[in-house]
């Protein structure tokens, strides 16, 4: 099992907040990593390997399987246990940085696990940046104190379809979650522009606290 991390070799300040960064699949923990240098310097970046090797490279917080039809779904089981593993290795994670809350940014594959962790312990973890993802269907909100959400979608995204973006949204307001959602004219990946509005929501929700 993988579990590497990347984060600065300068130690946590204690005006910083740890920041998560859950990777897609397929990728690493260097994939979101370089973001840091664009958000504000009050969060402290962690980015987490995700714990699976997948077939051709990089790694995955729960496996994917493609049935008869060609189509590409994850097992409810796999995403439970997955989403069991990743809220044992964070608790550990902030108690070593003497924390007890987070934001988490999560891309893709990373997203679903962010939306997840957030609404299970939404006092722990308050600001989340879903980018590029969808909440898993499976999955039954159930926060009762709403963490504030970000969350982004490229128009022509073909690995995860915008309209699977639209209808989390509309879970989540129904739910009522208030998220700051945003459509970007661009594929499965992050825009400079779409960086930028990430930072300065991120910089805007820690201001209030």
């Amino acid at each position: 099992m993988n579990e590497r991390i990347l984060h600065p070799d300068a130690p946590i300040t204690p005006g910083q907040i740890p920041l998560l960064m859950l990777h897609g699949y397929g990728a690493n923990e260097a994939d979101l990593y370089m973001l840091a240098a664009d958000l504000p310097g009050n969060l402290y970046p962690v980015a987490l390997r995700a714990p699976l090797d997948t077939p051709f490279g990089g790694y995955a917080w729960f496996p994917l399987h493609v049935d008869n039809d060609g189509n590409i779904h994850a097992r409810p089981e796999d995403v439970r246990q997955a989403l069991t593993n990743l809220e044992k290795r964070v608790q550990t994670l902030l108690q070593q940085l003497n924390r007890d809350q987070a934001a988490i940014l999560g891309f893709s594959q990373g997203g679903m696990m962010a939306y997840m962790l957030a609404d299970r312990h939404p006092q722990k973890f308050p600001w989340v940046a879903a980018l590029s993802t969808y909440l898993p269907n499976a999955y039954a909100l159930q926060a009762h104190i709403k963490p504030r959400l970000f969350v982004s979608h490229g128009l022509y995204d073909d690995v995860i379809p915008v309209d699977k973006a639209r209808e989390s949204i509309d879970r989540l307001r129904g739910h009522g979650y208030d998220p700051h959602y945003k459509e970007y004219p661009t594929g499965h990946y992050l825009s400079e522009e779409n960086i930028r509005d990430l930072a300065r929501w991120f910089d805007a929700q820690l201001s209030k606290q």
